[in-house]
């Protein structure tokens, strides 16, 4: 077996139990509907099977070994504002090649996978409320997001972007993302592990604008005096302190429904009086301004302005790995490097942004960040962008393009979906493992400005969405790049997944597969009764033949399907 397996005990007694759980549920077995489990486009991470059970079962490859998979799932929705997936994923070992490990029978489950105390956190896919980064003016929102986390972010994404903190298959973390907006300001707050708080990351923002008029307004007593003002519906006066028509008739009851008026026969041109309801005229006229305040006007211009502050740190940033005479990296029990030396790490920013168009079909929102990392000397970066919104609910664009000056030393998106690696070993290529932190201290902080630009489109057509992100600065190897994709084809096939590499010079280069690259694809295909699921999940683990982190495919062939009551 390979190298990265670990010494624990035999736990096949779980076998009947799952064996049983399954015969259980074979008499309630239903069609599943075709759910993504790898990927999801941003903003639809909250969405579940809409089946309250269902359950993957199949063969699991990895490293040369041959596993049974299997994943009871429950999916709880209640009413669209509050939901929760959790499951059971376990893989038996079904066929083990040479070189054998002695301390695994067939049947056993897969060493890795519960080896300590965070890895039972696998059971939770995701436990959700509201919808994180949502505002609407006039409310207050909240939400929060735990589990699995595919896009975890900060503010404008400058520091914190793209976070997934599922990155190594030895190794499962449960993020937590939660937010609070208002009208004159908010909070949001990341982690990437509740239970190890490796990471994490805060944000507090401010609305000034609307907190000075709202001041003005308690301080002045505007707001009364407002209210005084305000004609209703069933007001005697109206604005110019004139009394109703059928008010100076003295019409009573159902009469005041109509009013007379002259309208224009389109035959004969001549003028008649007609009986036209009279809350229609006032019903017409309120819709249009009511339409068009939605189309031009979704924000008050009080609400468009916030200024922010971030901080983001790893408490123990890694500054020096453990080695033993021979010059390999020492692991622990856990199949984690050993850390010699540890240092905090702690980044902070400000932001500015004001939303120049506000439409119901448009919205454009420029903004500028400032950061530094304040554990190195000289590490500041500006970035320039703006987010424009183009579209509705379900057919919509959005862009955002940003451009960077940077010190030399400088790391745009520190904590990106790299860093559950590059905690460890800044450069996965290389056999020599070199922390992230090191890597930066080691850095010219006088050396040529870095300049560049990051871009990143969204487009999505009711369920079909695609995401492209590229990123490319002066300086060798100083290209990213992200696609994803998820492509329905009505209730029969689906094609999710997605690819991200960094640390790259020439464009040619953005496709070849190597240690800077992964990701992961999955085709689902409705059969009918049960659905065929083929998964192919690209991560890393470390390999302590080669001393390195190495990326690793994980094949799965599944059979899907549902519990209905």
């Amino acid at each position: 077996m390979g190298s990265c397996k670990k010494n624990t005990g035999n736990i096949s007694f779980i076998v009947p139990w799952v064996l049983g759980f399954l015969c259980f549920l074979l008499p309630m077995i239903v069609p599943a509907d075709l759910h993504a489990q790898l990927w999801v486009p941003p903003g639809r991470q909250f969405q579940q099977p809409p089946d309250p059970f269902t359950f993957d079962a199949g063969i699991n490859k990895f490293n040369k070994d041959y596993y049974f998979y299997v994943a009871p799932t429950l999916n709880l929705d209640f009413g669209g504002e509050f939901g929760l997936s959790l499951t059971a994923p376990m893989n038996f070992l079904a066929y083990d090649v040479d070189p054998k490990d002695p301390t695994q029978k067939i049947g056993s489950l897969r060493k890795i996978d519960y080896d300590q105390k965070s890895d039972y956190l696998r059971v939770i896919n995701h436990i959700w409320y509201g919808t994180y980064g949502l505002y609407k003016p006039g409310e207050v929102t909240f939400s929060f997001f735990a589990g699995k986390i595919f896009d975890g972010y900060i503010g404008h994404g400058t520091i914190v972007n793209r976070y997934v903190n599922n990155q190594r298959i030895d190794i499962y973390n449960a993020g937590l993302m939660a937010d609070f907006n208002t009208d004159f300001g908010g909070v949001q707050v990341f982690t990437n592990s509740v239970y190890t708080r490796e990471v994490a990351a805060g944000r507090v923002y401010i609305r000034p604008f609307a907190i000075a008029f709202k001041l003005f307004d308690i301080l002045t007593g505007r707001d009364k005096f407002f209210t005084m003002l305000t004609v209703g519906q069933g007001s005697v006066l109206d604005e110019a302190g004139r009394k109703k028509v059928y008010e100076e008739a003295g019409v009573e009851g159902e009469d005041r429904e109509k009013y007379r008026a002259l309208v224009e026969d389109q035959k004969t041109k001549e003028q008649k009086e007609e009986m036209i309801p009279a809350d229609k005229k006032k019903e017409d006229k309120e819709s249009t301004s009511k339409r068009l305040r939605e189309f031009f006007n979704q924000d008050n211009f009080t609400n468009r302005f916030a200024i922010g502050y971030t901080t983001a740190f790893d408490n123990k940033a890694p500054t020096q790995l453990q080695f033993d005479t021979t010059g390999r990296l020492r692991l622990d029990s856990n199949n984690n490097p050993q850390v010699d030396e540890t240092q905090k790490l702690q980044i902070e920013g400000f932001d500015a942004e004001y939303k120049l168009l506000s439409a119901k079909y448009v919205e454009l929102t420029p903004y500028y960040d400032i950061n530094k990392i304040k554990t190195l000397d000289g590490t500041k970066g500006t970035h320039y962008g703006a987010m424009l919104r183009l579209g509705g609910k379900d057919i919509y664009v959005k862009i955002k393009p940003e451009y960077r000056n940077m010190n030399s030393n400088y790391i745009p998106m520190y904590f990106d979906s790299f860093y559950e690696i590059e905690r460890y070993q800044a450069n996965v290529s290389s056999k020599i493992p070199e922390t992230k932190l090191e890597h930066a201290k080691l850095a010219d902080p006088d050396g040529p400005k870095l300049k560049g630009n990051f871009t990143s489109v969204i487009f999505n057509f009711y369920r079909l969405s695609l995401e492209a992100n590229y990123e490319n600065y002066s300086g060798p190897d100083n290209s990213r790049i992200f696609v994803g994709l998820y492509i329905p084809f009505g209730t029969t096939l689906l094609i999710s997944g997605y690819y991200t590499k960094k640390n790259f010079n020439e464009n040619k280069e953005a496709f070849k597969l190597d240690n800077n690259s992964v990701g992961a694809i999955e085709v689902a295909l409705n059969l009918g009764f049960i659905s065929l699921k083929v998964q192919n999940v690209r991560r890393w683990v470390y390999d302590s033949t080669s001393n390195q982190f190495i990326a690793n495919d994980e094949q799965k062939v599944l059979f899907s399907s549902a519990v209905n009551f």
